[in-house]
């Protein structure tokens, strides 16, 4: 009989036994954090942790608690403008704005619950680590928004007024007014973006100052008569005389600054009834006719005259097919509809102001200026070979000619 040690053999289903039991018990403490982790994490009826809603912290909250929370911080707010000292206000209520809180806690709520269990876990734990800051959306009336707007431009808003000139028993001067215009688009942007951004301070108003061309000072350079003409028209049929009153009041109370040109059909406009002016007598092709205007070319060459005497630039100016018997031959200006015209420029460095007066029978136009710009004139018209030449003498206190210019050449029919 041999001696030596014997070793004992557990049987193989004894092992597996074993690992079965260990695995077993490792399944039973998985599954066991996995339901404590759902009831106590995923699933346990809360927003989940490191979230919060433009700021406010609503991490492991219920949907109510975080309403709650936020709806403190977050209550409808009114929007505060402001312009030149003066404050504006836009009522939340009366915009009809609103804070979608709800929407926004819930999208909170649902973040890590609404989708498959795994990208779940995996929201919840990239939420956990890297955090989420939700933001709600606002909403208004924006028909309403624009009245409440429109209102406060109405009372920010102011016309642009140059300095004037009037003459009562003398020459008269206004003011100039800056103007003031509420930029609406880029307001409503910017309160659009306040809206948004849930911001509660002041915002200044963008409004647009428009200076004045024509400043006082510069008005009241003008101090003197420096020329003036006057024409009879009281034997005119009544439709004649009411036409040269009504261009010589569009054509008047007109500043022209220096270098500026004046255009009589600018500021007369077409010659017809709608812009009222009555049938009369009118040269059309070298023939009498009735027609609406009849009568402005009388206008026409007073101003034309006015602007002779007060040393005005001619750019242009037309003479008459026939003789008219208001003016001297060689100093008549005829105008038409999209065709001749009277225009001069102011030559001087100071304004000047055109102002006409029809009453009585007589059409009288006069240019006022700076006294230190007021010229002695003579006009001489010359004759030969039918044709009349006319000349603007300027001559000093002594009766001498010290500048003659040639103004234009006129012909007539016989």
């Amino acid at each position: 009989m041999n001696g030596g040690s014997t070793t004992a053999v557990v049987p193989a289903k004894s092992k597996n036994r074993r690992v079965l039991f260990f695995v077993g018990i490792v399944v039973v403490i998985l599954l066991a954090i996995v339901l404590a982790f759902n009831k106590f994490f995923l699933y346990n009826g809360k927003i989940a942790r490191n979230v919060t809603i433009e700021g406010v912290e609503i991490s492991n909250m219920t949907k109510s608690d975080a309403y709650k929370a936020v709806s403190s911080k977050y209550t409808l707010r009114d929007i505060n403008l402001s312009y030149d000292g003066r404050d504006y206000k836009v009522k939340a209520g009366d915009i009809g704005l609103k804070y979608d809180i709800e929407g926004a806690v819930n999208d909170a709520y649902d973040m890590t619950k609404k989708d498959t269990y795994l990208k779940n876990i995996k929201k919840y734990f990239a939420v956990l680590f890297e955090g989420d800051n939700l933001k709600f959306d606002t909403s208004f009336d924006e028909a309403k928004l624009s009245e409440k707007v429109s209102k406060i431009a109405d009372g920010i808003n102011v016309k642009m007024k140059n300095a004037s000139i009037s003459i009562d028993g003398g020459i008269n001067y206004k003011d100039s007014v800056t103007g003031r215009e509420f930029d609406v688009a880029a307001n409503k942007e910017s309160i659009y973006k306040r809206i948004s951004n849930k911001n509660a301070q002041v915002l200044p108003l963008k409004v647009n100052l428009k200076k004045p061309e024509i400043t006082l000072d510069q008005v009241k350079q003008v101090n003197s008569t420096l020329g003036s003409f006057s024409t009879d028209y009281g034997s005119s049929p009544d439709g004649r005389r009411y036409n040269v009153g009504l261009a010589a009041r569009k054509a008047s109370d007109i500043i022209l600054m220096p270098g500026e040109e004046f255009s009589y059909n600018a500021y007369t406009g077409p010659s017809n009834r709608a812009n009222g002016y009555k049938n009369a007598p009118v040269i059309v092709y070298g023939k009498i006719k009735q027609a609406p205007g009849g009568g402005v070319c009388q206008t026409s060459s007073t101003m034309y005259n006015a602007a002779l005497f007060a040393g005005m630039q001619i750019t242009e100016v037309n003479n008459h097919s026939q003789h008219s018997s208001y003016v001297p031959r060689g100093r008549d200006a005829t105008v038409s509809d999209g065709g001749l015209n009277l225009r001069f420029k102011n030559p001087y460095d100071h304004p000047v102001f055109i102002k006409n007066y029809a009453d009585g029978g007589t059409v009288s136009s006069v240019i006022y200026g700076n006294e230190t710009d007021k010229k002695k004139v003579s006009i001489n018209v010359k004759y030969g070979s039918g044709v009349y030449s006319t000349y603007r003498n300027f001559v000093d206190d002594a009766g001498n000619v010290v500048k003659s210019e040639h103004i234009a050449n006129s012909t007539y029919k016989k």
